[in-house]
């Protein structure tokens, strides 16, 4: 009986060979206000999750007199922009995993909450919505401080690079982001 050898995993010293060269990069950078943070791979996997949890629309039926049958209508106008809705919560929920596994905050959040003031100052005027986030709780306001103060698209592009990312799901998130940032 020829007893098969099990060996290691490819995975595994590629995996060894990237920690090494992590840990020779330095990944520290300073955010908008001063603050220091530390830049870290964000898992495919952990984006995939996030963005499939946003579901596109069903393709809508039309009844083609024709062949009286009912297809499938993928030109239908609101379908398309309901699709492009859905593009745009998915590029909006990647950028969201990136700014919140990706950006580790060296001394934790600004002792100054001007920020989160002038956060809830924009919703009073009805610029921002933050209905979903409990500004009392320490991780929304990390989050927050992250992605609406903090984080910007050159750090994004960094976690990206450091991550693994395509240029193209960059420049999608990228450009995602940029919309988020002009409203």
């Amino acid at each position: 009986m020829v007893q098969k050898q099990i060996g290691v995993s490819p995975a595994v010293p590629v995996a060894k060979e990237q920690a090494k060269r992590d840990g020779d990069e330095n990944h520290v950078v300073t955010l908008a206000g001063g603050v220091q943070a530390n830049l870290v791979p964000v898992s495919a996997s952990l984006i995939d999750e996030v963005t499939s949890r946003i579901k596109p629309p069903e393709i809508p039926m039309w009844h083609n007199p024709e062949k009286d049958r009912d297809e499938p209508n993928p030109n239908d106008p609101k379908y398309l922009a309901e699709l492009a809705d859905v593009g745009r919560k998915q590029s909006t929920a990647a950028i969201d995993a990136i700014v919140m596994f990706g950006v580790e905050l060296v001394d934790g959040l600004p002792e100054d909450d001007k920020w989160l003031k002038k956060l809830q100052y924009m919703e009073k005027r009805g610029n921002l919505d933050l209905s979903s986030y409990d500004t009392d709780d320490e991780l929304d306001q990390e989050f927050l401080y992250k992605r609406f103060i903090g984080v910007s698209t050159d750090v994004i592009t960094k976690i990206s690079e450091i991550s693994g990312v395509s240029g193209e799901d960059v420049e999608a998130a990228e450009s995602s982001f940029q919309r988020n940032e002009e409203q």
